[in-house]
C-alpha cells in the first residue's frame, strides 16, 4: 500500500496564514491483498455520502472483485484528507482487449476491461467521491494513469454525460461513443390525475389491454428477499436460455463467470436494499421474470427472461408495463431500460438520456498504423465510389 501527498508543505506569508488553510489530499493505493481494507473504506464511504448509485456501492463492487478479480488485475485509489477516505474508486486491467487488429493493453475505471463474452457491461458508472472534491479526485486519478506507462488505451465504460464531463476536460482528444437510454419519467404522471397508461402512445394501450385480457389469472410478485429473489432469478435464467437456445443462440448465462456473478449479485444486491426481482405469472407458471437494480431512485432494466412469444405474445412488453405500475407506487423516480435496441423500449418510453463510452489512445506505432490504415480505406472508398454527372447519371 503506498501513500503520496498531493500538496508539498510550502512557507506561508502572513497574509496566507490569517485564511483557512486548504486541507492536505494525500493518495492511497490499495492492491489486491488490501482489498477487505480498501472495501471497508468504500462501505464507510458509502453511508457517509448516503449514496445509492449501484454501479459505485460496495455490495457492487465486491461481487465483482470476487468474480472477476482472479482474471482482471485491479487497484483501488482512493483521495484521503485527514486520514479519512474521501474518494475512492477501481481501477482494472483489460483482459483481451484489441484496437483494431492490434492486441492493447487497456485501463478501465470501474467495473470493466473483462474478457470479451464474459463482461457484466456497467451502465450509469461513477466514482465514489465527495462532490466538492471531484474535481480534484479525477485529476488525481489521471495523474495516478498517466504515470504507468504500461497501458495504450484509457476506457471511461457506461458513464452518464454528467459524471463523465471532468474527465472530458482532462482529455480532450479522447473518442467518445454514444448511446441511447430510454427511460419512462414518472414525474410526469404523478400529479397528472391519469393513470400511467394513459401516459403511453394510444397503439402501445391499446396492445397493452387486448394482451392482458387474454390471461385469466395473471399474478404479479415484487421480490425483495434474497431467498426468495434466488429462487425467482433460477426462473429468470431458465426462461432466458430457452428463448435464446430456440433462435441457436448461446444466451447471456451461457458464460459460468457472469452466470456465477449474476446469481451472487441478486443476494448481495438484493441485501443492500440495491435490486430487485418482478416475476409475472399466469395460473401458476412464470412467464415473465425482470431483475433491476436501484440506482438514485431510478430502476434499471437489467436482466429478463420471458416465455416464448408464440405461447405469450408481447409478454415482454406485459411484464415491463406490469413492473412500472409497480415502481410508479412505490415511489421511484423512473424506469430506465438502458442502451440496447428494442421496440418495447420505445414503446413504452418517455424520455431518452445518453450513456457514453470514451476512450483515450496513447500515441503509438499501433494507433498511427490503424490510423493510416482508416485513412487509406476511407480514400479508396471515395475513389471507387462512380462519380455522377449533373443530370444525375454516373461516369462510369
Amino acid at each position: 500500500m503506498s501513500l503520496t501527498s498531493l500538496s508539498p508543505a510550502r512557507a506561508l506569508s502572513t497574509e496566507q496564514q490569517s485564511r483557512p488553510t486548504a486541507p492536505t489530499l494525500r493518495w492511497r493505493v490499495y492492491s489486491r491483498p488490501e482489498t477487505e481494507e480498501a472495501l471497508q473504506a468504500w462501505r464507510e464511504l458509502q453511508v457517509e455520502l448516503q449514496e445509492s448509485g449501484c454501479a459505485n456501492s460496495a455490495a457492487w463492487i465486491s461481487c465483482w472483485v470476487r468474480h472477476y478479480g482472479d482474471c482482471v488485475p485491479y487497484q483501488f485509489l482512493a483521495l484521503e484528507v485527514a486520514d479519512q477516505t474521501r474518494g475512492i474508486g477501481l481501477i482494472t486491467t483489460g483482459q483481451q482487449q484489441q484496437l483494431g487488429p492490434f492486441p492493447i493493453q487497456t485501463r478501465h475505471f470501474g467495473t470493466a476491461g473483462e474478457i470479451p463474452g464474459e463482461s457484466v457491461v456497467v451502465e450509469y458508472n461513477r466514482a465514489l467521491v465527495h462532490p466538492e472534491l471531484e474535481a480534484a479526485f479525477i485529476q488525481g486519478c489521471w495523474e495516478h494513469l498517466a504515470h504507468d506507462l504500461r497501458w495504450e488505451q484509457l476506457c471511461l465504460d457506461g458513464f452518464h454525460a454528467d459524471d463523465l464531463a471532468p474527465w472530458q476536460a482532462l482529455l480532450p482528444t479522447a473518442v467518445m461513443r454514444q448511446r441511447e437510454s430510454r427511460y419512462f419519467d414518472f414525474t410526469s404522471v404523478r400529479g397528472s390525475g391519469k393513470e400511467l397508461l394513459q401516459h403511453l402512445g394510444s397503439s402501445t394501450r391499446s396492445n397493452i389491454r387486448r394482451r392482458i385480457k387474454k390471461y385469466t389469472s395473471l399474478k404479479t410478485e415484487w421480490i425483495d428477499h434474497p431467498h426468495d429473489a434466488t429462487a425467482a432469478f433460477e426462473e429468470l435464467i431458465t426462461l432466458h436460455q430457452a428463448r435464446w437456445h430456440a433462435v441457436g443462440q448461446p444466451g447471456a448465462f451461457a458464460a459460468e463467470r457472469f452466470l456465477a456473478f449474476q446469481r451472487d449479485a441478486v443476494q448481495r444486491l438484493i441485501e443492500a436494499d440495491q435490486a430487485v426481482v418482478f416475476r409475472v405469472q399466469e395460473q401458476g407458471e412464470t412467464i415473465g421474470c425482470l431483475f433491476l437494480l436501484r440506482d438514485r431512485n431510478r430502476l434499471l432494466d437489467y436482466l429478463s427472461g420471458f416465455a416464448s412469444f408464440n405461447e405469450h405474445p408481447s409478454i415482454g412488453l406485459v411484464s415491463h408495463y406490469l413492473c412500472m405500475e409497480e415502481a410508479l407506487r412505490r415511489g421511484f423516480d423512473a424506469y430506465d431500460f438502458l442502451v440496447g435496441e428494442k421496440q418495447h423500449k420505445q414503446n413504452l418510453s418517455n424520455a431518452a438520456t445518453q450513456l457514453n463510452w470514451l476512450t483515450w489512445t496513447r500515441p503509438s506505432w499501433k494507433s498511427r498504423l490503424l490510423q493510416g490504415l482508416r485513412s487509406a480505406k476511407r480514400l479508396l472508398t471515395r475513389w471507387r465510389r462512380p462519380s455522377s454527372t449533373p443530370d444525375g447519371e454516373s461516369t462510369t
